[in-house]
């Protein structure tokens, strides 16, 4: 089946199966974010994940990045663990922010800038420290020296 669209575009229909948890969490997010219809929601989370994916695939060349975590401060040492790291890895960490968020959890946030290996690898190791909670990052490749950036 195909949906045609008032440009003359058409996208294909694809069913798709969900628990019902998944659904009422889809239906959330919809609502939340203002998609007007499931279906757009979906459009967006494949959009996302199809950039993760790109990005995972992405292994050379100088990268910025923006990583954004939230730890439980009363667990495992979190904050000196994190600023040992950070002084472990000056060569790729451009400056970071720690703010309290309560009485129990922090936010820190790092901004990178190195070969995409290296910054990808700083992740992956802030992501196996206990006491991490959460981690998101973004990701944006350095045009070359001749393109402007440096």
């Amino acid at each position: 089946m195909w949906l045609f669209l008032n440009n003359g575009d058409y996208m294909p229909i694809v069913s798709i199966s969900l628990t019902s948890e998944l659904l009422k969490k889809l239906d959330d997010i919809m609502e939340a974010r203002g998609f007007s219809s499931r279906s757009e929601a979906i459009r967006d989370a494949i959009r996302n994940s199809i950039s993760e994916f790109e990005l995972s695939k992405f292994e050379e060349g100088n990268v910025t990045s923006t990583i954004t975590i939230i730890s439980n401060n009363s667990l495992h040492n979190v904050d000196e663990q994190l600023m040992r790291f950070r002084h472990e890895n000056d060569d790729i960490v451009s400056g970071n922010l720690h703010i309290h968020l309560g009485s129990i959890c922090c936010l820190d946030i790092f901004i990178t800038e190195g070969e995409a290996t290296r910054v990808l690898d700083f992740i992956s190791k802030i992501r196996a420290m206990r006491g991490i909670q959460q981690v998101a990052y973004t990701i944006m490749p350095l045009t070359s020296p001749t393109q402007g950036c440096k």
